[in-house]
């Protein structure tokens, strides 16, 4: 409870990263909320999809001591008969009773309730670094904007109180007036444009773009510093035509500075330890070097995201 006696403002967060380099300028905190509407198949952070905490069980560390069975109160962990430790992930309610006899960490929950004062505290302690770096605080996800009370609370703490540099990472997935709710409380956001074809869009990420592309406009309108994000995707949007398609888009919108974020594999183990298939997975490398051509010749700033 606050002080007027009303309830705390709180979402579900998955991590929180501090000394970050790569989601804005200079070194930053970087906040991950929980929960996206978008599914995109080559997802990096799988488990920032569903909203509510998971355990993820990674069972390449595991040593099938058993502790994590004789601790379920569901039974989701449970001795197969050929052996070892199986995790039945629809049985799971991710209570974390089979995490703390885990020794060797094979077991952790993703995602917890954290009360906007909770994050503060933390990040805060970071404002010399903020200052001395040019930095601030991101908010990523999953998709922020999927908690927008939270996100709302938080930004507000941050940028109008604290006084810190803030930061938006997001796909734009929701309706106009809750993201321009945002907008006075910011600082930069960085925005991903995945594809400029509604099907193509909804087939790997399970939704249209329509309202993305239109959020994207009022953005470039709008006087906060944009940052488009472009994840290349083999087989996706890697090809010439929908290259020269972003680049048509873009700079008729005026959203010149763009960063490319080249696909990578890092998501396959998070799946596997969520219990899960993932949707996508290739060895071909996206056409970077074509990406940059295409969206330079379109008179756009182009940056390679590294890792």
């Amino acid at each position: 409870m606050n002080k007027k006696g009303q309830e705390a403002p709180s979402g579900v967060v998955f991590d929180i990263q501090h000394f970050s380099l790569h989601d804005g300028p200079g070194i930053r905190s970087t906040v991950f909320f929980k929960g996206c509407p978008l599914a995109c198949r080559w997802c990096g952070n799988p488990e920032s999809q569903n909203p509510r905490p998971q355990l993820m069980y990674f069972t390449h560390l595991c040593a099938a001591c058993g502790s994590c069975v004789q601790a379920c109160p569901k039974q989701a962990m449970f001795f197969p008969p050929e052996g070892g430790v199986r995790f039945d992930p629809s049985l799971c309610v991710a209570c974390g009773a089979c995490v703390p006899g885990c020794l060797r960490g094979a077991r952790s929950i993703s995602g917890r309730r954290q009360e906007v004062r909770e994050i503060v505290g933390e990040v805060r302690q970071h404002w010399r670094v903020f200052q001395q770096s040019g930095g601030g605080v991101t908010i990523s996800g999953g998709e922020p904007l999927a908690q927008k009370d939270f996100l709302l609370a938080l930004l507000t703490e941050l940028h109008d109180e604290a006084g810190l540099h803030t930061c938006l990472d997001t796909c734009a997935k929701a309706p106009w007036p809750v993201l321009e709710r945002m907008l006075p409380h910011l600082d930069l956001v960085l925005l991903d444009i995945k594809h400029t074809d509604a099907q193509k869009h909804r087939e790997w990420t399970g939704s249209g773009n329509a309202g993305i592309l239109k959020n994207a406009q009022k953005l470039a309108e709008s006087a906060l510093d944009v940052l488009v994000r472009v994840p290349l995707i083999p087989g996706f949007n890697d090809d010439d035509a929908e290259l020269y398609e972003i680049a048509r888009f873009l700079a008729q919108t005026g959203l010149k500075n763009v960063e490319i974020m080249p696909y990578h594999t890092l998501g396959l183990g998070k799946c596997r330890a969520l219990g899960q298939n993932h949707p996508f997975a290739s060895n071909a490398k996206p056409r970077v070097p074509e990406a940059v051509d295409i969206l330079k010749d379109a008179g756009i700033e182009v940056e390679v995201h590294r890792r």
